[in-house]
């Protein structure tokens, strides 16, 4: 268990790791994705409710939130990350499950820190990769999962979430076009997870004690995953973590929230980024 964990918390860093501008460079038809190296991103913890997401997760909630980094469980805490280099024609090569067009980012990554940021960063070269084409990510998970479970999973940020850190533009017909899994679905920018008491987080081994709903929320105009959020049965926000901005920060179509992205092996989890050029 504390191998997976270990391993699910390395693939989860990667796939939160981005920060984009308003910078398009058109690849393939239909779909552009956005970014540029130097681009930075601040994420925060807005909400911690202890009390909720014990009787959501039980005890060992803290473990649960901590898929997305160790720390992501403290109110305030802040995780930094910086593209360094963008390839808008990059070949994501799946072996026997495919060849795809995709677009890679390089990042370097801080993690979660109620203190100030070191000078270096904790992890350098993670590498993060986005599909351009909706339904060749579709037919990639089918043949992932059938392959290592004998199941053809649809998407999920469990089954495909290190996929789904970043979408190309426009957000919302890139979403319309994947197939989902049962109880995931899309609303305009979001992917929503309508998550029932008992269901079991697949790939994370966790399970859910009440019902919720989990919110990954996009920018609309590029396509950046900036916020999740967990609300309880009651419509209640007792989780959330978002994009933290400079005061002069001006970003079109900019609205609010682990991750959970994993590729290849695992593929669990979660991503975001941000658009604000670094001066």
């Amino acid at each position: 268990m504390k191998k997976t964990k270990i391993i699910l918390l390395v693939l989860i860093t990667i796939s939160i790791a981005f920060s984009f501008t308003p910078t398009v460079t058109p690849q393939v038809p239909i779909y552009t994705f956005h970014g540029a190296a130097g681009n930075q991103k601040i994420l925060k913890v807005t909400t911690v409710n202890n009390a909720s997401l014990n009787d959501l997760f039980g005890p060992t909630w803290v473990d649960v939130i901590e898929i997305f980094g160790e720390g992501a469980a403290n109110l305030g805490a802040r995780k930094k990350s910086l593209v360094t280099g963008v390839n808008f024609t990059a070949v994501f090569d799946a072996s026997i499950f495919g060849v795809y067009d995709a677009c890679s980012y390089n990042t370097s990554n801080w993690d979660w820190t109620t203190g100030t940021f070191s000078a270096t960063p904790d992890s350098i070269g993670d590498i993060v990769w986005s599909l351009y084409v909706p339904t060749n990510l579709t037919f990639y998970i089918n043949a992932f999962y059938t392959f290592f479970y004998a199941t053809a999973y649809n998407i999920s940020m469990h089954t495909a979430g290190a996929n789904l850190a970043q979408l190309p533009t426009p957000v919302t017909q890139y979403l319309g076009q994947l197939v989902w899994e049962p109880k995931w679905g899309f609303s305009t920018n979001t992917v929503v997870h309508n998550a029932i008491a008992s269901d079991v987080a697949f790939n994370w081994g966790f399970t859910y004690l009440e019902d919720c709903t989990e919110t990954w929320t996009y920018d609309a105009t590029y396509g950046a995953w900036i916020g999740y959020k967990i609300q309880d049965d009651r419509s209640n926000t007792i989780y959330e973590f978002s994009i933290e901005l400079p005061t002069e920060a001006e970003i079109p179509g900019f609205e609010i929230l682990l991750i959970l992205g994993v590729t290849m092996g695992t593929m669990v989890v979660l991503i975001f980024v941000i658009m604000k050029k670094r001066k």
